[in-house]
């Protein structure tokens, strides 16, 4: 009987795949192999997205979209009442005629002490509205509630709203920046911001970064200084009247409230017709609680297995989580009366487990909280949630509940917690009483009668669209994937079953991945110092005869040294650093390999050999526990270790009994991760069987059937080549539960002979006999396939330049107007820009007023004289390419001359690619054009990614497109399996002429998902 096998390793840089036949349950052949490289969606070096940047932008624009609409209410209502001058309703330059009424800052300081026009106070005000400060407290008020009393007392108790209070709290690098700014301000005399910033030693400093450090202002600044205003203007304007200053004030301080998300609350899992409830509410706050404490157990003795807390246990923490907001481990432990070596299975992923926030956060504010009792208190969480506004919401505070005007306007200040609980208030009610019981959530769901639903699996020919996550690099694998496998049906039928193996690195987030990164170089740095020990003591103590180990072997003798004091594992007796390297002491591990398959770091340990004879193949509490004082002595010395090694400690408590009931093989082949688990459930779709593996152990039988020379003479893998990819799918698909039974069976084995077990010692034969032959041709006839890369090339962004000394891109300016402006002053300095940018020369927009001091510079351009626009692009005066000066390259197309044979590329930016794909108003056009004229014939077009082939020594030789190069009119070809982006021997430079298409016999191809030709 035989059946295909696929095997899949995914990484966040490719996918690697393998088709096997396998017959009578043993791998027979290869079917065919590749792989697909893909279009990194993170930043290089780390795994943090593209979309990040996206984000910032996204929230960059919209901030200044809001302000924009800020000032145009502001210029609307100033229009209405007369103070800013009518012509500015259809003005297309608006801040020409405001600039000419006057300088505002100048105007600010003469409004207070001397009568302002009407035009001039209306520009004071828009310019209050421009840069008036919102609130940088986290207790900010409500729109609603900017002119209460009692809310202002509030805030001024905790030291926010009041200004000179920020004076003493300088805890942040803001307020440190505000309260400088406050004794600038009280040192120069000045009375507010406006007349501070008016003296003529400031010009330039507003806002400028590059003059020094960046003024940072409060609300508070402004507020007073609108006072200070209003007050001299108020005896000279009658219209200035109370109502007026409403509506300014709210111009310039009110602040959007956040938006609504109750359209977006999702529907309830167990009742789909309620709505999910809120997670301040106190029903929620106990189910979550709740559901902590019912899955919360300990483990003793440093023991593998969890024992779950006792109804008592259970009872006793209650209300330590309903007193506390965030519950720590140590008061857990003191309540249960455990000591400080006891560990608790949300340990190793919660630094703290969240209590009843809601309750601790009103209780800080009202004193009575606790006598109102369980009803009342519901029915004001209830008040506090669902009354928005928060005057009416203070009145009901003031006359429903009796309390002071004080704690109703701290109660309308509270922040609770955001979000929502998967369940309905119904539903937790169900739940809440069996899960007081000590019931855990599933049991709490069958009791209160909602059971489990079993859907059926509707298994599907190919792969429909993944589901959507958050993670970008995730999606965009999962996405890639899709396409693979169906490509691969498509081509040989569905696989009866596919094995997975998941990249360490692929769900890494940013911290997870900085983690990882400072590990790896602690472990480099413990390498470089095991070697250099080594090397002294042979040189020190040449008689020892230290064992003649390899460097693996040194460099991890000398890290379990290091993390275990210098002493055995087993005796606790030091070890000396002459007998380290020695026979004398060996690596163990610590539960036998033969019974967990565990080779990692975590299973060893350093030890005498003599200790390790005596231990045998035995787990450590079952070789010493019956011999007391040497057990206490072990237990005594891992508690010296450190936290880190927490699961290594764990190992030396399990028995054989309860090794025997562990499925390591399982384990292996199961990969808990989130991004495993999903992707499991997505390729389950197709109704095969899916297995998602660990892949700890793929590196070690790669090596040993000695397949890392496949492609080179290296013994270790070769990462600069991306068929490693292919290779580790082919081991992949290889490994499974019999594999991994024969290997328990030959590490038996070999640890009756010897008890010190050397993983190279086993015998691990190829899956079959002719598997290096195979591998090797299907590794020769494989084409790399590249997800196409558009988005690593973009429109050419503009950025701000400063004119000084340095300056010389005059024409990289966009403003046309400021360009001619620029070139006219430089012509009268003689074109040096040292002159005509030095301190104290200060050049003029066209009202004579504005100073120009930055120039927007589009990036990046190339100047090329008078481009002649032809039906076949852009060409200059020698008949070549032009590239444009709006961006970086989408393609190119490469056009032929029929009279002269002359090649000539014709190089279009993003920008205009896009435009011809979605012309306003216009049918949607194909992005590329092959329309010819008569003397020019169309070749072929070349995006990055795309596969080429060339003539070498006679043969086809497959690269893809690396980078296209307008200034030089040619494109960077690279080797189709290379994964490296710099090796010389690996690259052709081609220009777009006719010597090249003559000696490289260029050809373009297109090609699919797993590497296959299409078209041939």
């Amino acid at each position: 009987m035989s059946k295909r096998v696929l095997g899949l390793s995914l990484s966040a840089d490719a996918i690697g795949w393998a088709l096997l036949e396998e017959v009578h349950g043993r791998p027979d052949g290869i079917v065919d192999l590749g792989c697909r490289v893909l279009g990194k969606a993170g930043k290089k070096k780390t795994p943090n997205s593209k979309n990040a940047e996206c984000r910032n932008a996204g929230l960059t624009r919209r901030i200044l979209q809001r302000r924009a609409r800020r000032k145009q209410q502001a210029l609307d209502c100033l229009l209405k009442l007369n103070l800013l001058p009518q012509a500015l309703k259809a003005s297309p330059n608006p801040e020409v005629i405001l600039n000419r009424i006057g300088n505002p800052y100048h105007l600010r300081a003469k409004a207070l002490d001397h009568k302002l026009s009407a035009n001039e106070l209306g520009r004071v005000i828009l310019h209050l509205v421009q840069r008036g400060s919102c609130p940088r407290s986290r207790k900010a008020l409500p729109g609603d509630m900017i002119d209460d009393p009692d809310a202002l007392a509030v805030l001024a108790e905790f030291g926010e709203g009041d200004a000179h209070a920020e004076r003493g709290n300088e805890e942040t690098d803001l307020k440190k920046d505000v309260a400088a700014l406050r004794r600038a301000i009280e040192e120069t005399g000045c009375r507010t911001l406006g007349e501070y910033l008016s003296r003529p030693d400031l010009r330039g400093h507003k806002h400028n970064p590059a003059f020094g450090r960046r003024l940072r202002t409060d609300r508070q600044m402004y507020q007073d200084e609108l006072e200070l205003i209003w007050q001299q203007q108020q005896c000279h304007h009658a219209l200035l009247t109370e109502q007026v200053k409403e509506q300014v004030e709210r111009l310039i301080f009110y602040q959007r409230p956040p938006e609504s998300r109750v359209g977006r609350v999702g529907r309830c899992a167990l009742e789909p017709k309620r709505k999910q409830a809120g997670m301040a509410r106190l029903e929620s706050q106990r189910f979550r609680y709740l559901q902590t404490i019912n899955s919360l157990a300990y483990f003793k003795d440093g023991g593998e297995q969890g024992v779950f807390l006792s109804a008592g246990q259970k009872g006793k923490l209650i209300p330590l989580f309903e007193a506390e907001a965030d519950v720590a481990f140590s008061k857990v432990r003191a309540i249960l009366s455990f000591d400080e070596s006891t560990e608790f299975n949300l340990e190793c992923s919660h630094k703290t487990l969240k209590g009843n926030v809601t309750a601790c956060r009103i209780r800080k504010v009202l004193s009575v909280w606790d006598d109102l009792g369980t009803e009342k208190q519901e029915a004001l969480v209830e008040d506090l949630l669902t009354i928005g506004k928060k005057p009416v919401l203070k009145k009901r505070l003031i006359a429903h509940w009796g309390f002071s005007p004080a704690t109703a306007a701290s109660l309308c200040l509270l922040e609770l917690e955001p979000g929502y609980c998967p369940l309905s208030v119904k539903a937790i009610n169900k739940l809440l009483s069996f899960l007081y019981q000590g019931q855990s959530y599933s049991d709490a769901r069958i009791s209160a009668g909602y059971g489990f639903e079993v859907q059926g699996m509707e298994v599907k020919d190919n792969l429909g669209l993944p589901p959507e996550i958050a993670n970008p690099v995730m999606q965009k694998g999962l996405h890639e994937l899709r396409r693979l496998v169906n490509a691969l049906i498509a081509e040989y039928g569905k696989p009866d079953a596919i094995r997975i193996q998941m990249a360490r690195d692929l769900d890494m987030k940013a911290w997870r991945h900085a983690e990882f990164v400072r590990q790896q170089k602690a472990k480099a740095r413990a390498n470089e110092e095991a070697m250099q020990m080594f090397q002294d003591m042979k040189r020190r103590y040449p008689y020892l005869n230290p064992d003649d180990a390899s460097d693996r072997t040194v460099q991890l003798k000398y890290r379990l040294w290091r993390d275990q004091h210098q002493r055995c594992a087993y005796s606790g007796l030091r070890i000396s650093s002459s007998a380290l390297f020695g026979s004398e002491v060996e690596i163990d591990h610590i539960l036998p390999y033969s019974e967990s398959l565990d080779d990692s770091y975590m299973n060893k340990v350093l030890c005498y050999r003599k200790e390790n004879r005596s231990k045998g193949r035995k787990t450590p509490i079952d070789a010493f526990g019956g011999h007391e004082a040497h057990w206490h002595n072990i237990v005594q010395n891992l508690n010296r270790w450190d936290r880190s090694l927490a699961s290594k400690k764990k190992r030396f408590f399990m028995t054989a009994a309860e090794l025997q009931k562990t499925d390591f093989i399982g384990r292996q082949l199961n990969d808990g991760r989130y991004i495993s688990r999903i992707t499991h459930d997505y390729l389950r779709k197709l109704g095969v069987e899916v297995s998602v593996g660990k892949g700890m152990m793929t590196a070690w039988v790669r090596q040993r059937w000695g397949l890392n020379n496949q492609l080179g003479s290296a013994p270790l893998k070769d990462r600069a080549d991306q068929r490693n990819h292919a290779i580790d799918a082919l081991v992949i698909a290889c490994m499974d539960r019999p594999f991994y039974k024969r290997l328990v069976e030959a590490a038996r084995e070999l640890e009756h002979k010897q008890p010190q077990l050397n993983l190279d010692d086993l015998p691990v034969e190829p899956a079959w006999q002719t598997l290096r032959e195979d591998l090797q041709h299907a590794l020769d006839s494989m084409i790399v396939a590249h997800a196409p890369l558009l988005n690593e090339t973009g429109t050419g962004r503009a950025y701000r330049r400063p004119l000084d000394g340095t300056f010389t891109h005059t024409n990289s300016i966009i403003d046309p107007a400021v360009r001619k402006i620029i070139v006219q002053h430089l012509e009268r300095c003689n074109n040096k820009p040292k002159a005509a940018f030095a301190e104290g020369v200060t050049v003029y927009h066209k009202d004579g007023k504005t100073p120009i001091r930055r120039v927007r510079i589009l990036r990046p351009e190339t100047a090329l004289p008078n481009p002649e626009i032809t039906e076949t692009g852009a060409i200059g005066e020698q008949g070549r390419g032009f590239k444009r000066l709006d961006g970086l390259c989408h393609h190119v197309k490469i056009f032929r001359n029929k009279n002269t044979g002359e090649y000539i590329g014709d190089f279009v930016s993003m920008r205009e690619a896009r435009h011809q794909g979605r012309a306003a108003g216009k049918q949607k056009q194909p992005v590329i054009k092959t329309g010819q004229i008569e003397q020019f014939e169309f070749v072929m077009a070349l995006h990055v990614n795309d596969t080429v082939s060339v003539e070498q020594a006679g043969r086809r030789i497959f690269y893809r497109v690396q980078k296209l190069d307008a200034g030089s009119n040619g494109c960077m070809l690279r080797l189709h399996s290379a994964a490296s982006s710099d090796g010389k021997e690996e690259e052709i430079y081609f220009s777009i002429d006719e010597a090249s298409f003559d000696r490289w016999q260029l050809q373009k191809h297109k090609i699919n998902a797993i590497g296959k030709l299409i078209g041939c």
